[in-house]
């Protein structure tokens, strides 16, 4: 597994930092990691982000950031790399949705941030059944 594509870096980044002619611009990595998440969730097939897993659960309870669901980091030329786990719902085409995801995170991590993206790696981590009453089903991972 390549550095780029571990799930667990975007504490690893200081802020994007630009500067303009009325002073610097800095963009929290969180504001991007929101984009992230936010852009996936809006493609119809994504029931959610996966769980970060036990450790990032633990670490949350404790008041860590650190979020095992999102991943960026920068390549040696200032694009972002961008991973993100994902529960799809069961029945679609994984790696069309997966692939649309692609292509809504990239195209508003750079539009709302004015930064290349270089990659967007996708991890099915889980299928789920639709239930129109939003519980969830038996036997699926919370």
């Amino acid at each position: 597994m390549l550095e780029s594509d571990n799930i667990d870096d975007i504490d690893s980044l200081e802020p994007l930092q630009e500067d303009s002619s009325l002073g610097s611009i800095s963009i929290n990595n969180e504001v991007v990691a929101n984009i992230v998440a936010l852009a996936a969730r809006e493609v119809p097939g994504v029931v959610s982000l996966a769980s970060g897993g036990l450790k990032e659960d633990i670490a949350g309870f404790f008041g860590s950031k650190r979020d095992g669901r999102v991943s960026i980091v920068e390549d040696e030329n200032g694009s972002y790399v961008i991973g993100v786990k994902l529960i799809l719902t069961f029945g679609v085409q994984l790696a069309k949705v997966a692939e649309e995801v692609q292509i809504a995170i990239r195209d508003q991590v750079q539009n709302m941030t004015n930064k290349d993206v270089s990659r967007v790696n996708v991890i099915v981590d889980g299928i789920r059944q639709n239930n129109p009453k939003g519980e969830p089903e038996e036997g699926s991972p919370d």
